[in-house]
């Protein structure tokens, strides 16, 4: 039988242990460095090439293989392949994302914690039986940075390629097919409609498409439906904060970060949730000194539960750390609108402060469906159905019941368990 051609990735960086076993942002880099190399070969992160230079033993040497992007839509890494007369120096090009046909965006800020999900998400687009995967959940839950990173993951299953398609610009659901042409690199003819030209490019691929953002042209779903029938090797990946309602739709909601316990406090117990993690990594960000400590970790972790886990919150939150310590932020938290601002300018008006990402969702409901949103505001603890009746619709002229099932839809609500108790 053949040998077993076994690949080997070298990275180096400080690692995270928990119950035994190491995990993090050094494992992820170091496991995307060996996801594009060969049998037999080994590959070194610029990291390690950098450290290990003057001390390479015998014969040995690197050779730079050149700027890849790697699976996790970081920056480029410069590789290198070790040299040695006893094994192969010859190799196919490296599996990288530039040498596929992809679209992804760079993220300037690493991707932090979800590997439960991101492995379901891709375990389910691998599925030949699953079509469409949506994500559903309240602005601000990390639906985009999820479903980039999982594209990442899904290249080899398409071979056809993954374009990305950004909607959140997009209010006419009748341009949707034009944007999807865009992304596809087709160019439009006269007398000939857009979403017949993609048809078209997608019969027979084996192409995933990433549809972000699809709420505001929420119209749109049905030439995603057609989409899927015309092409029966199509994959869709779509982030929206409510379901798209097709039959071939698998919903994912997206669930908060992880939160510590109330009883934990120790920085090497909280570092272990995704909410601690990500408040500190965008902390460091703006203020380079800061770690956790036994004096600043239970606000921190206060803080993390406070915002419910979410990371456009958190985000937000960690970026006020520039001038105030989590224990004076978190005495603020009272009022969390206007402190939560201040995002990078670079990114969405929406997700600048936590007031624009609700304003985007509540600017989708209808008007009977706003006025109950306003009125279910009284209830600071949540609320039972009869309660609610008799609080948010003393006149009778709303539809509460479906009033509530769009909200939670739109995910501006929660329904707890034990609602489905009440008579």
């Amino acid at each position: 039988s053949d040998p077993l051609r076994v690949r080997m990735a070298i990275h180096a960086g400080e690692a995270m242990v928990h119950n035994g076993e190491y995990h993090g942002p050094l494992l992820n880099r170091s496991a995307r460095l060996l996801a594009i190399g060969h049998g037999t070969q080994i590959l070194v992160s610029e990291t390690a090439a950098t450290l290990a230079r003057d001390g390479l033993p015998p014969e040995t040497d690197l050779r730079e293989l050149g700027e890849h992007r790697l699976p996790d839509l970081l920056e480029p890494e410069c590789v290198f392949q070790l040299i040695h007369p006893e094994l192969p120096a010859d190799f196919p090009p490296l599996r990288s994302l530039a040498a596929r046909l992809q679209n992804l965006p760079h993220q300037a800020t690493a991707f932090l914690g979800r590997e439960h999900d991101l492995a379901r998400i891709v375990a389910l687009l691998h599925d030949p039986a699953v079509r469409l995967v949506t994500l559903t959940g309240p602005g601000g839950t990390g639906k985009t940075r999820l479903a980039l990173h999982a594209a990442a993951e899904l290249l080899d299953a398409f071979p056809d390629g993954v374009v990305f398609v950004p909607l959140a610009a997009l209010t006419d659901a009748a341009l949707v097919p034009s944007a999807v042409a865009g992304a596809l690199g087709l160019r439009e003819a006269a007398g000939r409609p857009p979403a017949e030209a993609v048809r078209e490019a997608l019969a027979g691929k084996r192409l995933l498409l990433v549809l972000d953002n699809l709420e505001q042209v929420i119209a749109a779903a049905p030439f995603v439906g057609e989409l899927l029938a015309s092409s029966p090797t199509l994959g869709v990946l779509a982030t929206s904060r409510l379901p798209l309602r097709l039959r071939a739709e698998r919903e994912y909601p997206v669930p908060p970060l992880t939160l510590p316990p109330v009883n934990a406090a120790s920085p090497e117990v909280l570092l272990h949730y995704e909410a601690v993690r990500l408040f500190v990594e965008r902390a460091q960000a703006v203020r380079a000194g800061f770690t956790l400590t036994p004096q600043n970790a239970p606000a921190v972790a206060e803080i993390s539960r406070r915002l419910d886990g979410l990371p456009l919150a958190i985000e937000l939150a960690a970026a006020r750390v520039r001038v105030f310590p989590p224990a004076t932020l978190l005495a603020r938290l009272e009022k969390r609108l206007p402190l939560l601002t201040g995002g990078p300018r670079d990114a969405p008006a929406r997700q600048q402060t936590l007031r624009g990402a609700i304003a985007w969702s509540y600017d989708l409901l209808t008007s009977a469906e706003q006025t109950l949103s306003r009125r279910l505001a009284v209830f600071a603890g949540g609320a039972a159905l009869g309660a609610v009746e008799v609080v948010a619709d003393p006149e009778g002229e709303l539809d509460v019941f479906g009033g509530l099932d769009r909200l939670v839809e739109h995910n501006l609500i929660r329904q707890e368990a034990g609602i489905e108790a009440e008579p």
